[in-house]
Order: structure tokens, then sequence, then C-alpha cells
């Protein structure tokens, strides 16, 4: 009897939305989302299905696709990652998504190409505007089709609209023939998103995600004998999901449902689903799920990523192998594959005395640069320039990774000379440029001179911890966040030889979740600075770590 290996859920814990999975060989990819984040595009690399290291982006160039003044969370959105097996090229299509307000969505669809997953990537081909979450399939006669949500704007009519196909003629570099409304949802769920095709046994199966990217969230299938339909819906639909019941909730613009809320799902948000074939003949779908905060529906971690073993019925369906509906917590490995025990939470370990940046950290709003971030070949210190507030949606000075466990220290250590009370280096833990939380050294009048202490934003609005801020004259310090769940506690020391000392109270972080924003990214722990004085500071930092609690 053949072993099979536990996987266990999250496969990429922390903010890694939308999943788009590809099996090549051996080795498997997989593409999320990144918003408002320099570089964009994330592609993981596994070879069990179980472990997933980062191993390339797909663009850092603002020239690229510019995201600055970009609205949270607008950005890029749910990557597809494909491979033409004719030409041997790697695709990637993505959504920029520029303005959602009054659900008159203002987006732009794009294609890039590249002979190799690590790039070089293509320029973006523009494919069109009529909605987001495309997608791309190669069909066994050379024809190339692209589906979308087509985003309805029109008042009296289904929000939000219908799934379409179009025509993609790579040589051509753009979408040709009519457009096709091939279905308006599987279910009775709403929020019909998340488009792929694929083709079994001579059904083309369209993989959609209905539900909202919240507590109703779902994987959804139909298939058809034509590619333009009509297609069935699964009689079980949705296939994978947290919420396993029929309800109705068509043309409802709430993607969050809080009401949905399932106790009993052993993960929540379960949706937008990617469909993989394996080098060992066995199926998997990689979706979104969230792991809220323990007796809340706050999810500060974000939308992770996991996954479920399926098999084909003898009707033609696809099921879970754990059975039923619910997405579970662990499924089986593939057939002959070890999977070891190490932890899927992996944190960052940046020691910049090796003279590199490491790959984990990002940048908001535009990539990082030499003008204001750099290590200092002689000190072996990164420095960086403080620039405009962590309110900023323009030019933001922050290097930051995705905080991947509910227990973490996020630690640094800096040296800052500031001359103003607008300068500012430190600490941060940030979820958009509306709600962060910053330990930083800053200079206070009050004091006479520099201080450490806590700014904090939420919902737009700044507090300062003016009753906790401790006089520090040599501008040098560790900083360290250690997050229990719910609540961090600041903490920092002059030297490694000295103790740790309490920066502050414990602090609620809950309000940098989903649902206490309303937006749907994920908790960061990061370095940065601001300057509002004549931008002419700068702070040395030796290290940042981002340390999961075992």
């Amino acid at each position: 009897m053949t072993k099979f290996s536990t996987i266990h859920n999250p496969i990429l814990p922390g903010f890694t939305p939308d999943p788009a999975v590809l099996g090549h060989g051996e080795d498997y990819y997989l593409a999320t989302s990144t918003f408002n984040w320099y570089p964009g595009i994330q592609i993981f690399h596994s070879r069990d299905l179980a472990h997933w290291d980062l191993q390339s982006y797909v663009f850092n160039d603002p020239n690229f696709l510019h995201l600055a003044g970009t609205d949270t969370p607008a950005g890029i959105w749910a990557p597809d990652l494909s491979y033409d097996k004719r030409t041997g090229k790697f695709w990637i299509l993505m959504c920029q998504m520029h303005n959602m307000t009054g659900n008159l969505f203002d987006q732009d669809n794009y294609a890039v190409w590249s002979d190799s997953i690590n790039g070089p990537w293509s320029k973006p081909i523009y494919l069109n505007s009529i909605g987001f979450d495309c997608s791309l399939f190669h069909d066994d006669d050379g024809k190339h089709w692209v589906t979308t949500l087509e985003w309805d704007t029109r008042k009296g009519y289904q929000h939000p609209g219908a799934i379409v196909l179009e025509q993609f003629d790579p040589e051509l570099g753009k979408i040709v023939g009519p457009t096709k409304r091939i279905t308006r949802g599987g279910t009775d769920r709403g929020c019909l998103e998340a488009p792929h095709l694929y083709k079994h046994n001579g059904y083309y199966y369209l993989m959609t995600a209905e539900g909202g990217t919240g507590y109703g969230h779902g994987v959804v299938i139909q298939r058809a004998k034509k590619i333009e339909g009509p297609y069935e819906s699964d009689p079980q639909n949705p296939i994978i999901t947290s919420t396993p019941y029929r309800y109705f909730r068509r043309n409802d613009p709430d993607s969050l449902r809080l009401d949905l809320y399932n106790p009993k799902a052993p993960l929540q948000k379960c949706g937008h689903g990617s469909l993989v074939h394996t080098a060992t003949d066995e199926w998997y779908v990689v979706h979104l799920s969230a792991r809220p905060l323990p007796g809340t529906t706050n999810c500060t971690l974000g939308r992770e990523t996991s996954i479920q073993k399926v098999y084909w019925t003898k009707d033609g369906w696809l099921r879970m192998k754990a059975g039923g509906t619910l997405a579970q917590k662990t499924t089986e490995g593939m057939k002959g594959i070890s999977v070891s025990d190490a932890p899927q939470a992996v944190g960052v370990d940046a020691d910049f005395s090796h003279g590199q940046i490491d790959q984990h950290l990002m940048s908001p709003y535009g990539p990082r640069t030499k003008e204001w971030c750099s290590i200092n070949k002689n000190s072996g210190k990164l420095r960086i320039w403080g620039r405009q507030s962590f309110f900023s949606q323009f030019e933001v000075s922050l290097l930051a990774s995705r905080i991947d466990s509910f227990k973490s220290t996020v630690a640094t250590e800096l040296e800052f000379k500031p001359i103003h009370y607008s300068q500012s280096a430190g600490l941060t833990l940030y979820y958009d440029n509306r709600n962060w939380l910053f330990a930083r050294i800053y200079y206070s009048e009050t004091l006479g001179g520099t201080a450490l202490a806590i700014m904090k934003g939420e919902k737009g609005n700044k507090d300062e911890y003016l009753l906790d801020r401790v006089s520090l004259p040599e501008g040098k310090a560790q900083i360290c966040a250690q997050i229990n769940y719910g609540t961090v506690q600041f903490e920092w020391r002059k030297q490694s030889s000295d103790d740790w000392q309490k920066l502050g109270p414990k602090i609620d972080i809950s309000f940098m979740s989903d649902e206490q924003t309303g937006g749907f990214t994920g908790l960061m722990g990061g370095i940065g600075a601001f300057d509002a004085y004549r931008r002419e500071s700068f702070a040395d930092f030796n290290y940042f770590k981002i340390t999961p609690a075992k």
C-alpha cells in the first residue's frame, strides 16, 4: 500500500492571497497578489506542495506598472500563471486596479511572458479593462483564451457581472474577436470572480470563486463540451468552502460577509481556487484561506494560501479526497514524495553586514532605489533616508515583509541622529497607509534631545504614546515587537548585553485586520524612516528579523 505524507495548511501563512499554481515537471510554482508593494507578484517554488520558497518576482520597475498613489487594497490583483507547451513560454496575467471608488472600478489587465519562470519578463501586453481576475488558457488546437470577470457597473443589472471569454493572439499581442459571456455563476452566492479554465476528458472546466473574498467564499466548478458553453454547474457546488450550505446573496456587494463566519470550520474564507495536475498523476486545488484571531472574526495575518487534494469522480466532477466540502487543515501529500515536519512559517533573517538586502523585503508604492535605501559597504549597515510619512501613498521609505505566525518577534537595531521633531526612524507593524504602529527614534523638544516612543496610525488618524517615551541621547537602540496573537508589546535596549525593557503598554493590533479596515491585505513587519524637515536625515540599520515562535 502506498504511504502518503501529510501537508499542513496554510502552506503559505501570512499575506499570500489569490494563489495561482502551475506544475512544470516535478517543480511547482505559485504566484500571489502583491497589491501596492514592490517588487510586484511573488513567485514561490516547491517540490512537495507543502513547503514553498520565495524564488523571484515578476517586476520591480515603476515604468512597468506605476503604483504610486494607489489606494489600498487596489494595486496588482490575482496573477494567473500558465505555461504554453507549444512555445515553451511561461505566461502571467494580472490586473492593475487603479481605483475602486463608488464601485465604478478603474482597472487594466495585462499579460507578460518569459522563456524562464525566473524572467526576465516581457513588457506588459494590454488585454482589456472590462473587469479583473484575468486568466489565460492554452487549448489543444493552439488557440489561446482569456477569461475575465466582467465588472458590471450598470444600475439594475446583476452585480458584479459575468465571466467573459475572449480569444487572445500572442503574435499580434492583443485580444481578437468578440467578447462572450459564458456564465453568471454556478451558485447563488454572488460576488463571482477568479475564473480559471482547464480541460479534462473532453470537457472544459471553469473554476471560479463565489461568495466574496470573506467568510462566504467558495471554490465553484462548471463544465461544458464547448469552450463557449453552455456550462453546467457541479451539483455539489461549492466543492471547497468554509460555509458548506446553500444561501442566496446575488447582487450583494459585501465581500467580507461576517455573518457567514462558521466557528466549526478548520479554515476560514476558503475560495479562489487554482487546479494543478502533479507529476505523480494526482490533483490538488490551491486556494485562498484565512485564520481569524481566536474568539474573533479579525484576520490580522491577512488571506493565506492553503491546499486540498482532490480526485475526479466517475461522472467527471472534482471532489476533496478528505470528503465533503469543508476545507481541512491537513491533506494527503503526493505519492512517494516525503514531506518534512519543518514549519511553513519561516520569517525573515536579514543581516545587512553580508552586503545584500533580503529578497523578502518589499517597499510600498515604489521600488527600492539607492536614492533612499542602500548598504554602506564600509560599515555593513543598511542606510534608509527619510522621506514621506507612513500615511503617504507616494515616496515612503519602508522595507517590510509579511508576518507569517500569530506569535512572532520583529526586531532591528539602528542608529539615528534626528535634529527636528518631524524626523523619525525605527521599527513598524504596517497593514496599510492608514493603519500602522511605529516604534521610532525621534527628536523630542520636551525631553530636550533624542527619544524613543510609539506613534500610531489608525483609520487615518495619528496618535502618540507620549507618557511612555524614553530619553535616548545616544540615538542607538535595539527595538523589538513581541506579537502574541491580537496584541503587541514593544521592547527596547541599548545593546545586546542589556535586559529588554518594555516600551509602552500592550497594544491591541486587531485594528490592523481585513475586518476592521475594510480591506484585504495583511500585517507586515518592517523598518523605515520619514523626514518632513528637509529630507536630509538617515538611519543606519544593523539587521532586521521576523522570528516565528516555535
